[in-house]
C-alpha cells in the first residue's frame, strides 16, 4: 500500500463501532442542599510571564452562585482555605458537597469506601456538611461547576493580562459581581445572585471562628529579627526580637502573627539556609541600631564633612564616638540635616570634635572657654555670616533695647553744688 493514512482511517472510520456513552439523569437539588468543588488549571499571563495557576470552583447546586480563586500551590491547606473563602463569601455551607477524587481530599480509595485527608476531614467536622466523593470518572454528577470552567475560560480569562496572583483574584471576584453572577442562567432561567437570596436560609450557618487551613508553628524570633522556617530565616520589625509569635504558611505565603496581629508577609522560598530580610525591617534596625558601623553609614548621609568629621570622633572619643554620631543624628532629624552640615563645618574647624559643640551651634549657645576653643571670644569665627547661618534665629530681651534707648543721666552742675553744700552743712553741725 503506497497511499497515505488519511484515506485509512476514512475507510476504518466506516466499519468501526461507535464508542457507547453512559446515560446519566440530570437532577436539580433543593435550595442549600448541595454544593460541587472542582479544580482546573490554566496558563495566565502574570506581569507579561506565562503562569501556570490552578482555579478552585465551588457552586450551589440550587440557584447556581459560583465562586471562583486562583491560586500557585494546590496543595490541601490552599484548598481547604480556598473552601473557606468560599463559604465565607456565600455566608452559608451547602449541606453536602460533590467531588471527584482529587488528591486533595481523598488519599486513599477501597471497595467499601474512601480515606480523607487529615486536614479535609477536619474543615468537614468544623464546618458540619457532608463529603460525596463519585466514582473514579464519573464527571456527569458533578456537571454544575465542570461546565462554568468553559465560561470562565472564555469569558474572564480570554484577552486579559494580571500584574500578579492578587490581581488576578481581584479582578476575577469583580467579574464574578458584576458579570457571572448577575446574568440569566440557560437553566434556571434566573439570575444566581437573585436564587442565592432563596437558597441562603437554607444554608449551614458560619461559626464565629474562622478554620485554620494554613500550617501554624510557634517561633521565638531572634536577635537578627528573624524566625526559622525549613532552614530559611525570614525577617520581622527588629523591635519584635524575643517575643514568640505564630507562623503561618498558607499558598506559598509565609506570614508572622502576634496576638492576631500580622507582623510581616514574605513570599516562601524553596532554598535551604538563606536570609531573607524586607528593606523596611533593615531600615527600622539601621534607625534604631547603636553599633559604630551601622551608625558610621547613616552618618554618611550628612554629606562630605561628615567622613572627617566622624573620624575625629574616633579619635577623640574612642569607643564613645558611635554615642556621638547618635546624638548628631538624632539631632539632624529634629532640625533638619542643613543646619546641623553646617555645624559640623565650623565644629571641624576648630577641632570641637564633640556632639555638644554641635549642639551649642545650632542652638547659638556661647561659653567661656579656654583660649584656642571653638567657644573663646578671641578665637571666634572670622566669618561671621557664615557662622550665623548655622546658629539659626535668636531674639535679643527687650529689655535690652529698653537700656540702649534710655542711657543712665550724667549729674548736672548745679546739682553737684547743691550736694557739696548740704555736705558742708552737716560738717558745721558737728
Amino acid at each position: 500500500y503506497v497511499g497515505g493514512d488519511s484515506i485509512v482511517k476514512a475507510w476504518v472510520l466506516t466499519f468501526r463501532p461507535k464508542g457507547m456513552r453512559r446515560p446519566h439523569l440530570r437532577f436539580e437539588t433543593a435550595p442549600g442542599v448541595q454544593g460541587q468543588v472542582d479544580l482546573s488549571p490554566y496558563t495566565v499571563l502574570l506581569s507579561g510571564v506565562p503562569t501556570a495557576v490552578v482555579c478552585f470552583s465551588l457552586v450551589l447546586g440550587y440557584s447556581r452562585w459560583q465562586y471562583i480563586y486562583f491560586v500557585l500551590h494546590a496543595d490541601v491547606h490552599t484548598i481547604c482555605h480556598c473552601h473557606v473563602l468560599a463559604f465565607e463569601d456565600a455566608d452559608g455551607v451547602p449541606h453536602e458537597i460533590l467531588y471527584d477524587r482529587m488528591k486533595q481530599v481523598v488519599v486513599e480509595s477501597h471497595k467499601d469506601g474512601v480515606v480523607y485527608h487529615r486536614l479535609f476531614e477536619r474543615l468537614v467536622q468544623y464546618y458540619g456538611f457532608r463529603a460525596v466523593p463519585l466514582a473514579p470518572g464519573y464527571k456527569e454528577g458533578k456537571g454544575k461547576v465542570e461546565n462554568p470552567f468553559r465560561y470562565v475560560e472564555g469569558n474572564f480569562l480570554a484577552g486579559r493580562t494580571f500584574h500578579d496572583l492578587d490581581d488576578l483574584n481581584r479582578q476575577a471576584m469583580k467579574w464574578l459581581v458584576e458579570t457571572a453572577r448577575p446574568r440569566v442562567h440557560r437553566t434556571t432561567h434566573e439570575q444566581p445572585s437573585a436564587r442565592l437570596v432563596e437558597e441562603q436560609p437554607a444554608l449551614i450557618p458560619l461559626p464565629h471562628h474562622r478554620f485554620e487551613a494554613g500550617v501554624v508553628v510557634m517561633r521565638l524570633v531572634g536577635d537578627d529579627f528573624c524566625v526559622a522556617y525549613e532552614t530559611n530565616r525570614y525577617s520581622v520589625p527588629p523591635r519584635f526580637v524575643a517575643r514568640t509569635v505564630h507562623v503561618r504558611v498558607l499558598d506559598g505565603k509565609l506570614a508572622v502573627v502576634l496576638e492576631g496581629k500580622t507582623l510581616a508577609e514574605h513570599a516562601l522560598r524553596d532554598t535551604k539556609y538563606k536570609r531573607y530580610i524586607a528593606p523596611e525591617h533593615e531600615a527600622e534596625f539601621r534607625a534604631q541600631s547603636t553599633s559604630r558601623h551601622v551608625l558610621t553609614s547613616q552618618f554618611q548621609k550628612l554629606g562630605p564633612i561628615a567622613e572627617p568629621f566622624a573620624k575625629g570622633l574616633v579619635e577623640n572619643h574612642g569607643g564613645a564616638a558611635g554615642y556621638h554620631m547618635g546624638q548628631i543624628l538624632k539631632l539632624a532629624d529634629k532640625v533638619g540635616v542643613a543646619r546641623v552640615t553646617e555645624a559640623l563645618r565650623h565644629a571641624a574647624r576648630y577641632g570641637a570634635f564633640d556632639h555638644n559643640a554641635v549642639l551649642r551651634i545650632v542652638s547659638g549657645k556661647t561659653t567661656e572657654a579656654k583660649p584656642g576653643s571653638l567657644e573663646s571670644k578671641a578665637d571666634g569665627p572670622k566669618q561671621l555670616e557664615q557662622y550665623l547661618r548655622g546658629t539659626g534665629v535668636h531674639q535679643r530681651p527687650v529689655d535690652g533695647y529698653r537700656k540702649l534707648l534710655d542711657p543712665p543721666q550724667t549729674p548736672r552742675a548745679d546739682d553737684k553744688k547743691d550736694e557739696d553744700k548740704k555736705e558742708d552743712d552737716n560738717d558745721d553741725g558737728k
